[in-house]
């Protein structure tokens, strides 16, 4: 009985190596190179593709999509949003299978129109060095996706680094720091949430929620204060609070709502008797 026992899974053994290792795995350019599948891609609408591809061998097969894997929009004059792939995929099919997968990504040409249902893409390539940087470092530390978009218009689209930011800002934090050192700018001294809104046909609109910022002051003797905002041409067009300040170099946290501000270029100004303690610039 024993033996028998032995003997089967023996058996059972060696089919398990015999399909694992009848399984190819490849990346996806090496499949196109080598010509082991052909495929197409089509809108589902927004950002998420069709990704139909048929598999020419007679071999299963294991494909790896890259983070940094970049769809371009195919529709001749219409010229869509490109989206790209930020977090690795993995396409699993039988031999001379064909099947439909589900692709979604990010918008990395926010300028561009929200592509429709039906519009044809690319089969993809890697995308230029800094969003495959970029995509790399969201495929390890993953994040939400409203702060993941925003750092990928940071790169794409020269966005502020100052829009990736979330309500829970400590692992965000980490992800604006490897933005600024990949643009080869300073951290931004503030951070201004956003929220995308991204349409079932991919049109873009951001809405500005929170600014946040250490401002740094220093008096010479007691005195009350004004923090408050003023528009490119002057104007004060938000009044943040009036405290009493103690004669020291100090920290402040500042924190507000700026949902009701336009876009465009603002200054944050802490005045203190008649006098600038603190005026730097910020973009909504």
């Amino acid at each position: 009985m024993v033996r028998k026992q032995f003997v089967l899974i023996v058996i059972v053994s060696f089919f398990s190596v015999t399909m694992v290792s009848s399984k190819t795995k490849i990346a996806l350019k090496t499949a196109f190179d080598k010509k082991y599948i052909k495929a197409k891609a089509i809108c589902k609408g927004g950002l998420e593709l069709d990704y139909i591809v048929s598999n020419l061998l007679k071999d299963s097969l294991f494909i790896y999509v890259p983070a940094g894997w970049r769809f371009n929009s195919n529709a001749g004059k219409n010229d869509y949003q490109d989206i790209l792939i930020a977090h690795e995929e993995i396409f699993v099919l039988g031999p001379k299978q064909t099947k439909a997968f589900d692709v979604k990504g990010y918008c990395c040409e926010v300028t561009k129109a929200g592509p429709k249902a039906g519009v044809p893409y690319t089969l993809g390539k890697m995308a230029d060095s800094s969003l495959v940087s970029l995509a790399q470092y969201l495929n390890t530390h993953k994040t939400d996706s409203n702060t993941e978009q925003y750092s990928v218009w940071a790169i794409s689209d020269g966005k502020e680094t100052a829009n990736i930011t979330s309500n829970n800002d400590s692992i965000a934090a980490l992800l604006r720091m490897f933005v600024s050192n990949l643009k080869g700018e300073p951290l931004p001294w503030y951070t201004l949430l956003k929220r995308a809104r991204i349409s079932s046909v991919g049109n873009v609109s951001d809405q500005p929620v929170k600014f946040k910022a250490s401002i740094n002051y220093n008096v010479t003797e007691t005195c009350y204060s004004y923090c408050y905002i003023i528009d490119s041409k002057g104007q004060k067009v938000s009044e943040i609070y009036g405290k009493w300040l103690l004669a020291q170099n100090n920290d402040y946290n500042v924190s507000f709502n700026v949902a009701g501000l336009k876009k465009g270029d603002y200054k944050l100004v802490l005045e203190g008797k008649n006098t600038s303690l603190f005026e730097k610039s910020f973009k909504i």
